[in-house]
């Protein structure tokens, strides 16, 4: 395998859910997968407070 197709972070079947007030609980990410190659620009983009730097 060459350097420009080796896998910097391989994600998958994430799952991420939050605690709601009324004891319930809320999945915002249900199932995701992706990789990220080694060498290259990736960006995370979101709206302002939506959790992007936790």
């Amino acid at each position: 395998m060459s350097n420009q197709n080796k896998t910097l972070l391989s994600v998958r079947n994430l799952r991420v859910s939050f605690r709601q007030e009324d004891g319930g609980r809320f999945e915002a990410l249900k199932g995701v997968s992706f990789d990220i190659p080694a060498h290259r620009t990736v960006a995370l983009v979101g709206e302002s407070g939506s959790g992007k730097s936790r």
